[in-house]
């Protein structure tokens, strides 16, 4: 829930307050974290997701990069795609050609493809061309690049 969303307000909340949110399956255990396409932070400071949050500590220095691994992997992401429905293959900041991937659809604004794909971390790993690496949410506060070897390791494949 957005902070911003009164505590102890009766009413529903609006859609774009609602973060996301991990849906139950069949056993009412919780799976991936799903983010809400309509959620819009209701200010710039705030994380889109749980992924956006873990980047943002990491960047602070709060927490180390090594609560990124975890997060990741509970979390549902969507990667950019080119006009042939292949990864989008884009230099980070660094020079170094990775796929676009964000973790809400709040980041898309910031990253000029149209197609996008909802996928796991273990179907990531399986998609990315090799010797490409991923950059996380580029052009936000928190973009991070991350390894390939680092997905494989952790992802599968």
């Amino acid at each position: 829930m957005d902070p911003a969303w009164p505590p102890g307000d009766e009413r529903p909340p609006p859609s774009e307050a609602v973060v996301g949110g991990w849906l139950l399956d069949d056993g009412g255990e919780p799976g991936r974290f799903h983010p809400n396409p309509d959620y819009q932070p209701s200010a710039s400071d705030l994380p889109t997701d749980p992924v956006d949050a873990a980047l943002r500590l990491i960047v602070t220095g709060t927490v180390d990069v090594d609560a990124l691994m975890p997060t990741l992997l509970d979390a549902m992401v969507d990667i950019a795609l080119d006009e042939h429905d292949r990864p989008a293959v884009a230099p980070a900041p660094d020079g170094v050609p990775c796929v676009l991937v964000v973790t809400a659809t709040a980041h898309r604004e910031r990253v000029a493809v149209e197609r996008w794909r909802q996928t796991t971390l273990p179907e990531l790993v399986d998609l990315l061309p090799e010797g490409v690496d991923i950059l996380l949410n580029p052009g936000s506060p928190a973009s991070m690049r991350v390894l390939r070897e680092a997905l494989e390791r952790e992802g599968g494949s």
